[in-house]
């Protein structure tokens, strides 16, 4: 991972927060060449412990996250950073506006189906001082039903089970769930128990591949 302390110094800063991955730091790296600007990634598991720099945009990676790291993220940048710039990334979920309006100078939503250019062209836009969408101007595509959606997409998975979905994605392990979504083995092995009784799959890669296909997480 990029020292965030070695990185966060100049007067045009990005912070992408995601999970740690060649992947991350490989995008950090384009965006940087892209933008001509210092990119810094940390790790999502990981709040920080030092204040941001003022004016720092924030990469927020969504698809990865979880209710209680939404929660602790919205805390520290509301309270830890001087007038930043929030852009949350990779969207797949359809929320609620009440939802996205909890988080602190929210400039942003992109879609895990975004156009890169949309992505870059909006990170660029925020940099340089503007406003990208106001969230009432983003609720109609963020928000609303798609009518072209799969019937699999209909599978009534609870936030957890998505939650737990997420993990598994990672390769995590039953007590790796539990130790990150601060609750019990057997609990988990409850809800991985409903999930592949959902979605109708035998084993913890047939769930991978499911979510892989139908969340684009």
């Amino acid at each position: 991972m990029i020292d965030v302390s070695e990185k966060m110094q100049s007067a045009r800063q990005l912070l992408l927060i995601t999970h740690p991955s060649v992947q991350a730091n490989t995008f950090a790296s384009y965006l940087s060449d892209l933008l001509q600007i210092s990119v810094a990634v940390h790790n999502i598991n990981k709040p920080l412990t030092h204040r941001l720099p003022k004016g720092v945009v924030v990469l927020f990676d969504i698809a990865i996250s979880n209710k209680k790291l939404n929660g602790i993220w919205r805390d520290f940048i509301r309270t830890q950073a001087d007038a930043p710039r929030l852009l949350i990334i990779n969207s797949a979920q359809k929320y609620e506006l009440y939802e996205m309006a909890q988080w602190p100078s929210l400039y942003g939503v992109f879609r895990h189906d975004d156009d890169e250019s949309r992505l870059f062209d909006g990170i660029r836009a925020v940099l340089n001082g503007e406003q990208t969408a106001e969230l009432s101007v983003m609720h109609p595509a963020m928000y609303a039903a798609d009518n072209n959606t799969d019937a699999d997409m209909s599978v009534p998975l609870t936030e957890r089970e998505c939650e737990i979905l997420n993990e598994l994605r990672h390769g995590a392990t039953n007590m790796d769930i539990a130790r990150a979504l601060f609750i019990s083995e057997n609990t988990v092995r409850t809800h991985l128990y409903n999930v592949f009784r959902k979605l109708s799959v035998k084993n913890r890669t047939q769930a991978v591949s499911w979510a892989n296909e139908h969340l684009r997480h």
